[in-house]
């Protein structure tokens, strides 16, 4: 469906709009009385949100992101499905699962008595996904554009045997200066440190997590209350999870921020990712016909 068809359909006057972005890609628009967003089809992906009062953007998204068929785009809150980190079999299948570098199918977009807007997209097996992993499924995303924006993700199998998955919500969180921000929340909390190769040793972490230098954690039995405090952008970041216990933290820090050539080299220090997984010790079995759901519920408030 081109554009004008999407528009014609699905386009709301006035809030909600489809156009092209970078590299012909393309983007849905929504801008209401809460806040402005900007999401694309690949993948399902939230690239942009920012509440109606805010000065900045609640996400990173990387100038160098390729914006290319079949591969991810480092930013925004790309969506790590059916599986979460190295492919699981080790088969050679792309860190994070495939689902987000393939188009999704837009199924609603409508406004609500609140004044948000609601977008849901689809996804579901076929003969390319069945040849990287042969499970049916139906996987949809809803995406709630409010004064928080909500990321819900739903997982269905369609097939006759249980699915076991590992998924999370990817969010790269747009900060001042990676080095004065705190993450609030998981004090207590044992992780796995993948960055210092410490293997599944679980280490309890000691106050605020803070950067200093390279971080990829897996924290496990989560609160679902998290935060990040920005100095810099004067602003905390609010994540409220859902039927999530399990979380990532991670910035690349400067050597592996210049090794990655969909980063510039500086951009260690204007992001940071707390995602909302399920993975580690947290892998979801789902009976046939049966759905599981994972999401999070972003704010931003003043310091």
């Amino acid at each position: 469906m081109d554009i004008d068809a999407l528009n014609a359909e699905f386009g709301i006057a006035g809030t909600l709009r489809f156009v092209e972005g970078r590299s012909g890609f393309l983007m849905i628009e929504v801008e209401n009385a809460l806040a402005t967003a900007t999401i694309t089809p690949f993948g399902g992906q939230v690239l942009h949100y920012r509440p109606r009062e805010a000065p900045d953007d609640l996400l990173f998204l990387s100038d160098q992101a390729h914006f290319t068929a079949g591969k991810e785009n480092k930013g925004g809150i790309p969506i790590c499905w059916p599986w979460f980190g190295p492919d699981p079999e080790g088969q050679g299948r792309a860190t994070h699962g495939f689902i987000r570098c393939l188009p999704w199918t837009l199924h609603v977009c409508e406004e609500l008595e609140d004044g948000s807007t609601r977008i849901h997209l689809g996804i579901t097996d076929d003969e390319a996904t069945r040849a990287i992993w042969p499970l049916p499924f139906e996987l949809g995303v809803e995406i709630l554009v409010g004064s928080t924006l909500a990321v819900t993700l739903v997982s269905r199998n369609r097939g006759d045997h249980p699915m076991r998955i590992t998924q999370g919500l990817h969010s790269y969180f747009k900060v001042g200066d990676a080095t004065r921000i705190r993450v609030l929340g998981l004090e207590g909390c044992r992780y796995i440190d993948k960055a210092r190769g410490a293997g599944d040793a679980r280490i309890v972490q000691d106050g605020a997590i803070t950067v200093g230098a390279e971080v990829n954690r897996i924290y496990e039995a989560v609160p679902a209350r998290l935060a990040i405090e920005d100095p810099v952008l004067g602003r905390r970041i609010g994540i409220d999870t859902r039927h999530s216990r399990t979380c990532v933290v991670w910035n690349p820090w400067i050597e592996t921020c210049r090794e990655m050539e969909d980063l510039g080299d500086e951009d260690y220090r204007r992001f940071i990712c707390v995602e909302t997984v399920n993975t580690a010790s947290e892998v979801i079995e789902i009976p046939p016909g049966q759905e599981a759901r994972i999401g999070a519920d972003y704010r931003v408030e003043s310091l």
